[in-house]
């Protein structure tokens, strides 16, 4: 049996930055056999849950397609595949914050009876303090008002099935959390993207 005790020990943390979601910090840490780093980068949000869960990521399914928004991303500085995402409003529960994510970037609406949970994923467990809630949305339809209000945020795509799955396979997606959805659901529906049956269908 692993010994599950923190392996880290925080020394000091200081804001090196905040924005009206995040708090970065640079903290000073010590592991158990005395290195030390005295400015590594994390960052928190500002509403911190016990169960770490800071945003939603969707994947809406109309038929047998499933929608992509075609996004770019200022920080890789690239146009990236991608889920309708964003962040959980203060009390708000993931469900609810995931319908409301779809309806917004997407203008597609869901019922709740209809959202499939895919897990949790963490971004990057190394530096951000936080999870990230998965869903898939079933028999979305057209019937909200999408919300231009995001820079880079694209227009959604609906993909054939067969076109995602030639697009994971050929790595054209890159997106951990668009990846993770996608692989979660397959499975889920007994469709395993990585078989050499669906890839031949």
């Amino acid at each position: 049996m692993t010994d599950e005790s923190a392996a880290v020990v925080l020394v000091q943390r200081r804001i090196a930055c905040a924005n009206r979601v995040w708090d970065v910090h640079f903290d000073h840490i010590r592991d158990k056999a005395g290195m030390e780093v005295r400015d590594f980068i994390t960052m928190a949000p500002k509403q911190v849950r016990p169960d770490l869960a800071t945003g939603v990521a969707v994947l809406p399914v109309v038929d047998d397609s499933f929608g992509l928004l075609r996004s770019y991303r200022h920080a890789v500085e690239r146009w990236v595949w991608e889920l309708p995402r964003g962040f959980l409003d203060p009390a708000e529960q993931p469900a609810t914050a995931a319908l409301r994510e779809l309806r917004e970037e997407t203008g597609l609406v869901c019922e709740p009876t209809n959202l499939l949970p895919l897990g949790p994923v963490m971004p990057e467990c190394s530096t951000i303090r936080g999870r990230v809630m998965l869903f898939a949305a079933g028999e979305c339809r057209a019937g909200g008002k999408r919300a231009d209000d995001e820079a880079g945020l694209g227009q959604l795509h609906l993909l054939p099935r067969d076109h995602v799955l030639a697009m994971l396979a050929s790595f054209e997606i890159e997106e951990a959390m668009t990846l993770v959805a996608l692989y979660r659901y397959f499975n889920a529906a007994g469709r395993n993207p990585s078989s050499s049956a669906n890839r031949s269908e």
